[in-house]
């Protein structure tokens, strides 16, 4: 069965531009041709596809076109909670959509809260604390150098830089205060794990599958205490993916076991992908989770996918194969169809 298929975005060329712009600005969003592709693969498995980009006209729109569901990438522009804000929208109109609901996706962005959950559910996570400015930065931070620092409520590495190691008091101090002053948040001071970083792709609800694990290297040969991932790194090309990563099958079925665990506490849905690093003795720890991964041709969650058999077009088709299935929207549309027949046969009559 066919639906009609709204996609909501946010295009790189309508970020707001504020008075402080920096380089990373528009990084979590869509290029153009992200949105093509997906919409092509949506029609190529037979829905009718509505564009639906982000901005003040969206409530209007999904008001008038009637989709019968949304695939949402879309971001948000500002704000802790931005990305809560289409499923917000959505849940308030009663329309349903791909992945995760406003809570788990305010939540998973803000990281301290976050750690905050998984750690209280005994996954292991690196220490952090959450400071508003330096003036918040205690004298003994209760950590040891080297210390990592990046910002309360982004994602796709924005704001991190190789400056975000730092192994000082004074870098520290220097890194916060770029931090909430450039991006206008806190920032998150937290343990630096030296070992190996991977990231886990997880798609479905009751049962989850896992896309191999994918280990993120430095392109140069260095160690992985020496390695940060940050936006220069991604934006120089400097790193390179191993995928399936070369792990013993028992530190495998243990970085997935944190991914999982991750993805089951935060209450995800759908899909989500899951950051995973080795502290100093070899043991994996939860770093991050997003539950709204790209979907660019050098995201990491498709590239993943293709490396687990599942090309882009077959990828975006379970993703929503995945939520029709929760939602059970094919029963849902047939209830819907049935009452609007009962009402023109009232008509009818009348």
């Amino acid at each position: 069965m066919g639906f009609v298929v709204g996609l909501a975005y946010n295009l790189k060329k309508d970020c707001p531009r504020s008075e402080m712009v920096v380089e990373d600005a528009d990084a979590e969003f869509e290029e153009q041709a992200t949105v093509d592709r997906i919409a092509k693969a949506l029609r190529a498995a037979g829905h009718r596809v509505v564009r639906m980009p982000y901005g003040p006209g969206l409530l209007s729109r999904l008001q008038r076109d009637h989709v019968d569901i949304v695939f949402n990438i879309a971001e948000g522009w500002d704000g802790r909670c931005r990305e809560a804000i289409v499923p917000a929208i959505l849940e308030s109109l009663g329309v349903p959509y791909t992945g995760s609901d406003p809570l788990t996706l305010a939540v998973c962005l803000d990281k301290a809260v976050t750690k905050a959950i998984v750690s209280s559910y005994g996954i292991p996570t690196p220490k952090a604390v959450k400071v508003d400015c330096t003036a918040d930065l205690p004298n003994d931070i209760g950590m040891e150098f080297p210390l990592f620092v990046k910002p309360a409520y982004e994602g796709s590495s924005k704001g991190v830089r190789s400056s975000s190691k730092v192994n000082s008091r004074k870098e520290l101090v220097a890194m916060v205060d770029w931090i909430t002053g450039t991006y206008r948040q806190p920032a998150l001071v937290e343990e630096f794990l030296p070992g190996r970083e991977f990231t886990v792709g997880i798609l479905g609800n009751r049962q989850l599958e896992t896309f191999p694990i994918m280990e993120v290297r430095p392109a140069a040969e260095v160690e992985p205490e020496s390695f940060v991932y940050c936006y220069n790194t991604k934006h120089n090309n400097l790193e390179k993916f191993l995928c399936p990563a070369p792990v013993p099958d028992e530190l495998a079925e243990r970085i997935r076991d944190v991914a999982i665990r991750a993805f089951r506490v935060l209450e995800c849905r759908d899909l989500a992908r899951v950051d995973v690093r080795l502290d100093g003795a070899g043991n994996p720890q939860f770093l991050e989770i997003n539950p709204l991964p790209g979907l660019s041709t050098v995201s990491l969650f498709p590239i993943a996918a293709m490396a687990g058999g599942i090309p882009f077009e077959g990828l975006v088709q379970r993703i929503l194969d995945t939520a029709v299935a929760r939602v059970n929207l094919q029963a849902r549309k047939a209830a819907q169809e049935a009452v609007a027949r009962r009402s023109r046969s009232a008509l009818a009559r009348s």
